[in-house]
């Protein structure tokens, strides 16, 4: 039970310390003409298949966000990629909790790259909270998605 115990702290307090995140929040629509584009869908899949891998001294989050108003047609076009840490779908106003998230970033338009540095701080009952939020890349449009993932995804 001791083992267990101090396993059990250990581990919490390990958690304590990964404290940095890159967030990458991919907005798209089914009815977006350039969120379709083959290019663009196939740019989408290298970003969640090698995003992690080129961004190695941060964890990372990829977040889908369909702006779609109805559900199930959010469904369809989700389902073009691989799987997501999380997903979100619904139109501007359905996605308000997922907008309040932004800083008040405008999102213009779709296809929408917007990537955070999040950093956490631990609080009550060991539950990480987003201290600080900063944007480090904003990208709009489909030639702009395509062109960054073409030069690697770099964050400078």
């Amino acid at each position: 039970m001791k083992t267990y115990l101090t396993l059990f702290f250990l581990l919490l307090s390990t958690s304590a310390f990964a404290q940095e995140q890159l967030t990458v929040f991919y907005f798209g629509a089914s009815d977006c003409g350039p969120c379709n584009r083959p290019d663009v869908i196939e740019s989408i899949d290298k970003i969640r298949a090698n995003f992690d891998s080129q961004h190695t001294n941060y964890d990372t989050k990829l977040v889908m966000v369909a702006m779609d108003e109805d559900i199930d047609t959010g469904l369809k076009y989700i389902s073009k990629y691989d799987e997501w840490d999380e997903i979100s779908i619904g139109s501007r106003y359905h996605n308000e909790n997922t907008l309040a998230h932004l800083n008040n970033i405008m999102i213009p338009g779709v296809p929408h790259i917007i990537i955070f540095k999040d950093t956490f701080e631990v609080g009550d009952y060991g539950v990480e909270i987003i201290k600080n939020r900063e944007l480090v890349k904003n990208i709009l449009s489909g030639e702009e998605i395509v062109s960054w993932v073409d030069g690697e995804m770099k964050l400078d």
